[in-house]
């Protein structure tokens, strides 16, 4: 089995999608979430960028972070998408990685 750090050198696949950050993106992060919950489920890395490169999130406020990003989904999806997060280190750096499970609810839609 890989490692995180493994599958974000191998680059954004189906069930693997990567953000810089969030609160610009609340949209895009919605919709990969919804995305994921209406096919095969899959993970949002928070704090790697596009190109691979690791930059991180602010550790001291990673659980928040992770606690908003999840609230978010929670309450900005129809029905409620399945979705846990946990913290991992990569490269010395900090992420979020939201895990989406295949939805027993379809279709999922993000609210307007």
């Amino acid at each position: 089995m890989k490692t995180l750090a493994e599958e974000i050198a191998n680059g954004e696949t189906a069930e693997l999608e990567f953000k810089r950050d969030v609160p610009s993106e609340k949209l895009k992060l919605l919709k990969t979430a919804v995305a994921f919950a209406n096919c095969n489920g899959g993970r949002i890395v928070v704090g790697v960028d596009d190109d691979r490169t690791v930059v991180g999130v602010d550790e001291m406020g990673a659980f928040r972070l992770a606690d908003q990003l999840i609230d978010t989904i929670s309450n900005d999806c129809v029905p409620q998408v399945p979705v846990t997060s946990e913290i991992a280190t990569v490269d010395g750096k900090t992420v979020i990685v939201l895990t989406v499970q295949m939805g027993l609810h379809c279709p999922y839609f993000v609210k307007s």
